[in-house]
Formats: C-alpha cells, structure tokens, sequence
C-alpha cells in the first residue's frame, strides 16, 4: 500500500472531534473553566470550543441527539471516547499543576521512546483525555515505528 499523499487529496488536519455527554452544563464548564478552551458556538444541544488554530472539539448532550432530526448523517458513539490534545513541552508540569488544581485526577503519566511525554485523566463523563507533548509528536510514530514512508 502506497502511503504518500497525493497533492491534490491531502488531509490538513482534523477538523473537529466529538464527545457525547450526559450534561452539556457540567461538560461546557469542566472543558472551558479547567482546561481553558474557548467556546465559540453553544446551542441547547450542543457546544463547540476551539481546540487549535483550525480544529474544534464538539460536545453533544447525547439524549437530546436521540431524538433529534437533522439533515447530518447521526455520528454517535457509545461509550467512553479518547481525544489527545497537544500541548507545548514546556507546559507540562503547570498542566499537571492546574489539573491537580481544578481536582482532576492523573490516571497515567507516559514518557515515549522520542522522548514525548503524555498526561491522562478523565472527563466528567469518563472520557480519556491525554495532553501530550505536540511538537514531538511526528518523532514519536517515526520512533515506535507505526507509520510508514
């Protein structure tokens, strides 16, 4: 299989990711007041906050998804999900400070062979959630081996 991209079909990025959620409320606050990111679309079932230069976390209140209609294809998951934010290497320890803060528990801490390090925890809702040391993250598939060129 051939993994080079193609120019005229290349993927920039992820755009968005989504999480379904119990309570939107208690969701919306633990994402924006305990992590800081910024809202930048809140409706009755659903927030949107900014997770990077061109991508968006989406937090949907998975019972009102039941039953609602849409023109977008249903995307829901059951379960608890996994979303890995980058951060920079330097902000480590005062992320591991500031979720110690806010009572957020530290389920793992990974250092990778690149030298790449990752924090996990949780969501209010049980989703695992990583912060990860982003400007390594390219060295860290090359180092496991896991992509090819």
């Amino acid at each position: 299989m051939n993994h080079k991209p193609q120019t005229e079909t290349t993927i920039s990025g992820v755009a968005e990711a989504a999480l379904y959620v119990a309570d939107l409320a208690r969701a919306v606050a633990f994402y924006h007041e305990v992590l800081g990111l910024p809202i930048t679309m809140q409706f009755a079932d659903a927030a949107f906050l900014q997770t990077g230069a061109q991508s968006t976390l989406i937090l949907f209140d998975r019972e009102a998804l039941r039953t609602r209609t849409s023109t977008i294809p249903g995307h829901g998951a059951e379960g608890p999900m996994h979303v890995a934010l980058a951060i920079a290497p330097e902000q480590m320890a005062a992320w591991r400070a500031r979720l110690q803060a806010h009572g957020v528990a530290i389920e793992h801490e990974q250092t990778w062979p690149a030298g790449t390090h990752s924090l996990y925890f949780r969501d209010p809702d049980g989703h695992s959630l990583e912060l990860i040391d982003g400007s390594h993250y390219p060295k860290l598939w090359m180092k496991i081996g896991t992509t090819s060129s």
